[in-house]
């Protein structure tokens, strides 16, 4: 038997490096080309593999498009885990572009230039939820369709937006697309960043395991020819929903910090402005690729494992001077009050008024764990009545092939050509899209954007970002 042949990118990260440990397993199945960067942390993972018989690794990079050709070329199958993420991502909005929109260009050009215009190889791309954005109560539960939201200075998520956009309208006759939720990396390290104190404490999240994460991502060379053609919602599924206040009170319990809430304090965190959800429909992925394997519990069963003794002892500080590190280490919120940072202080509380307000842990009620009735599906709506929702026109005369494209226009004027694949996948004007976030200008036309924007942001809210974090152009 003829053994198909299958690019990985991204195989040093979390879900990546459990997709190769996958495929290692199934190499009567499939050889395996790795295209990783020639730098000393993945020549000292990696080189033991160079010269194993059916693994070829291209050392390269995926901004280059001479070496992305080098490994797509005689290939099946690309799974293409790599990214350049959160938080890093926002504060090198260039370098963010150049990886995560420039990979998925410099991709789909390989696959055409393969025989045939490349209509025999498989595409599959990782998105993220950070794509929807801010989806806080009662606006939790999430479906394929609805309008991408991304937040306010999160560069990571728009890049992942224009490379979902540029494999759905890329021609190849074979691509799919997932948008991933929080995978759920089993260490201590991971947790403690900063951006810890960027989630509001009612975010509802879905996460999966980097395990499961990468199971899936190698079950799809296994899927039907009708698996593809879609853009989907990926995560662990109901079993691995939780709020991040429930969710962070057992971490720390875990970590042997014990009661979070002499250590922290509510105007830590945000109060919107972040991402993550529970996925309505995140069982359409899990019936092709059956990917549902750990739960909620796993997920902390492994923090244990993985959890070193030192980590536990040094939790175990006397609680002010775990506080007092927090403060001068990770409570983002703090510093940008302390500075008047009025950007972030807009884009994450609303007002300096609004942040004085919130009160201490007795004050805080804990949402309840209850799910919203979706009712809208947008990706099964006529285009037309999806334009009509956010205020524009469709300006075409049918819309009979998915592929076709189409000609909208916005509430603003602005006219463009689609297809009605990418505007059922909750695309819509690329030249009102962030950035700039110019959201409460948006909203005014887009009453599909507003839906979801007016629930914490008052209409007379007046709030246009370029840049949120540092930019690095170099």
């Amino acid at each position: 038997m003829t053994k198909k042949k299958v690019l990985l990118t991204g195989a040093s990260g979390s879900m990546g490096g459990e997709a190769f440990k996958e495929l290692l397993r199934r190499k009567d199945n499939y050889d395996i080309v790795l295209l990783l960067l020639p730098n000393k942390r993945e020549k000292s993972i990696f080189t033991k593999y160079e010269g194993s018989d059916g693994i070829k690794i291209v050392w390269g990079d995926l901004r280059n498009p001479d070496d992305v050709l080098q490994a797509v070329d005689g290939v099946d199958h690309v799974l293409h885990a790599a990214a350049f993420i959160a938080p890093a991502a926002d504060k090198n909005p260039a370098l963010c572009r150049a990886i995560n929109e420039g990979a998925a260009q410099n991709i789909v050009a390989a696959i055409k230039k393969q025989p045939d215009n490349g209509n025999y190889v498989r595409f599959v791309g990782v998105g993220s939820v950070a794509e929807y954005g801010d989806r806080l109560p009662p606006y939790h539960m999430v479906k394929v369709g609805d309008p991408l939201k991304p937040s306010v200075g999160d560069f990571y998520a728009t890049t992942k937006i224009q490379a979902e956009k540029t494999v759905v309208e890329s021609g190849i006759r074979y691509w799919a697309w997932m948008r991933q939720t929080y995978i759920a990396i089993p260490n201590t390290v991971s947790l403690m960043d900063p951006i810890m104190f960027h989630q509001p404490l009612n975010t509802h999240i879905e996460l999966i395991t980097p395990r499961d994460a990468g199971y899936g991502l190698v079950q799809t060379l296994e899927a039907p020819d009708d698996f593809y053609g879609r853009v989907y919602n990926m995560s662990g599924g109901p079993s691995c929903r939780v709020v991040y206040i429930d969710y962070l009170e057992h971490m720390m319990k875990l970590f042997g910090v014990g009661d979070y809430r002499k250590v922290m304090s509510p105007n830590w965190f945000a109060t919107r402005n972040f991402h993550c959800c529970w996925y309505e429909d995140s069982w359409v992925l899990n019936d092709y690729l059956g990917h549902w394997r750990d739960s909620l519990e796993d997920h902390y069963k492994q923090v244990v494992e993985a959890t070193s003794w030192y980590i536990k002892l040094s939790a175990r500080l006397a609680p002010y001077v775990l506080k007092r590190a927090f403060v001068r280490m990770m409570a983002d919120p703090l510093k940008w009050i302390k500075s008047n940072d009025e950007d972030k202080i807009k884009a994450f509380f609303g007002s300096k008024e609004v942040w004085e307000c919130i009160g201490g842990w007795g004050d805080y009620v804990k949402q309840l764990y209850e799910e919203e009735a979706h009712t809208d599906d947008y990706a099964s709506m006529e285009v037309r009545e999806i334009a009509r929702l956010r205020g524009g026109e469709f300006l075409s005369d049918s819309a009979d092939d998915e592929d076709e494209k189409l000609r909208f226009r916005c509430g603003f004027g602005h006219e463009w050509e689609c297809s009605s694949r990418l505007v059922k996948a909750g695309h819509w004007c690329p030249e009102c899209a962030p950035p700039p976030w110019n959201y409460d200008e948006l909203a005014k036309v887009d009453t599909l954007l507003a839906k979801y924007y007016y629930c914490n942001h008052d209409k007379e809210e007046e709030h246009k970002v370029e840049y949120l974090w540092c930019p690095n152009e170099a």
